[in-house]
């Protein structure tokens, strides 16, 4: 009994001796994403990367952050290799993983110029323009069920970097830009002494927000995690984050009032 006691007692002490010590999480972000990831030299920046880094410092705890490609990020966490995968729909990492609360609303729209008088009602309406869009959307958006036949014979183009995807706009060899609106205005910035980019533009808010979650091997840093971004949303840090970075917080509620307040889905640009 006495044996037993003391090993009770030994991992006791043990327990409360590391249960503090802060952890660093592997942590997969996906490529190309700025203002939302980027890499800059072998350091991980961006605006997702401050959410994430910020939620995890709540609870004490670091990372140690990768980009792979988009496509591979869903299937990070079959192996080992890494704790959480970041920018998932519900199930999209697999059925075991555990899912967190959405941390961050991505509101694509498409961008056409005024000039043009393009109107547009709803997604079925882009195959009849030639459209720029981000890699992966055509199985994102489902355009299967508008369209059986595929992309095949559209005026279509998927882009892996929205940097490229925004030039090719600019430069007038789409219609039709479908993008998130944080990235379009972060990269206008960037290339504004590159290229003419003075055109009035319509924002046709057809597309329905996309919501995303983190997704973890682990239960109790899942749970850690839905607890960080709640106290980093009432203490104000999550919207400092988008302050920094001169971005609007695209929640589901924004998107919805913006996209009936202009009229025909369309808001002509203003700022």
């Amino acid at each position: 009994m006495r044996l037993a006691h003391l090993l009770a007692l030994s991992a006791s002490v043990w327990l409360s001796a590391t249960a503090g010590i802060a952890r660093d999480l592997r942590v997969a972000f996906g490529q190309e994403k700025a203002p939302y990831i980027w890499v800059d030299g072998d350091q991980v920046k961006g605006l997702e990367y401050d959410i994430v880094r910020t939620i995890l410092a709540e609870s004490g705890e670091g990372l140690v952050p990768s980009t792979l490609p988009n496509r591979r990020v869903s299937l990070a966490l079959s192996g080992d290799d890494y704790d959480m995968v970041t920018g998932m729909q519900m199930h999209q990492a697999g059925e075991a993983a555990f899912y967190s609360e959405e941390y961050l609303t991505y509101a694509n729209v498409a961008i056409t110029r005024k000039a043009k008088h393009i109107k547009l009602a709803g997604l079925a309406d882009l195959f009849q323009h030639n459209t720029a869009i981000w890699q992966n959307a055509w199985e994102d958006l489902d355009l299967g069920k508008l369209r059986p036949a595929g992309p095949n014979g559209l005026d279509y183009t998927e882009f892996t970097s929205q940097y490229r995807q925004i030039k090719f706009f600019w430069a007038g060899r789409c219609d039709v830009n479908v993008i998130d609106r944080n990235i379009f205005t972060w990269y206008n910035r960037q290339i504004v002494d590159e290229m003419d980019t003075s055109a009035e533009l319509d924002f046709h808010y057809i597309l329905p927000p996309v919501r995303v979650r983190a997704a973890f091997h682990d239960a109790h840093e899942r749970d850690a995690f839905n607890s960080g971004l709640k106290k980093i949303k009432a203490n104000g840090n999550y919207d400092r984050i988008f302050a920094k970075y001169g971005l609007s917080n695209s929640d589901e509620k924004k998107t919805a009032e913006e996209s009936s307040a202009a009229p025909n889905g369309r808001k002509r640009l203003s700022d």
